[in-house]
């Protein structure tokens, strides 16, 4: 979880990118940059109710990757209920692993349609203890799911 400070979307997805501990490291930011703003530019992935969730793929990482911004002051995201962005997450996958991809989108999209769960989010909970909530999300979709098979 990441703090951010950008208001405009496109600046945001940057920030997060660059200042999220999971893409730290990794000497392709610049291309999972690229790849998360042109699919933005293509469709605004602001789903309403304060939540957007950015993505893209590219072939420069071997793993789904999902960082999650909070923005205090919000984020204007072209949403369609106009409402601003406070919690911006961001997905990035490798070609040839959309189901993962897939289940990774519809779980995050189930956590953030609860109210609870999203001021959960936004409180000034441990990053440690919301990173557990969610991997717990996961689990348990995989549970539903039998898991996957490449």
């Amino acid at each position: 979880m990441q703090s951010l400070s950008s208001h405009d979307k496109f600046d945001a997805i940057r920030e997060l990118i660059h200042k999220a501990p999971v893409f730290s490291g990794l000497g392709c930011r610049d291309q999972l940059e690229e790849a998360v703003v042109q699919r933005e530019k293509i469709l605004s992935t602001g789903l309403g109710r304060g939540v957007a969730v950015a993505h893209g793929t590219t072939d420069k990482i071997d793993d789904i990757i999902i960082a999650l911004g909070i923005s205090e002051q919000g984020i204007d995201f072209d949403s369609f209920d106009k409402t601003p962005v406070h919690l911006l997450f961001v997905i990035t996958n490798p070609p040839g692993r959309q189901m993962e991809y897939l289940v990774a989108l519809s779980t995050v999209t189930r956590l953030v349609r609860d109210e609870a769960f999203r001021e959960s989010l936004r409180t000034t909970a441990p990053a440690r203890d919301i990173e557990l909530k969610i991997c717990q999300a996961f689990s348990e979709c995989l549970d539903r799911y039998g898991g996957l098979s490449n």
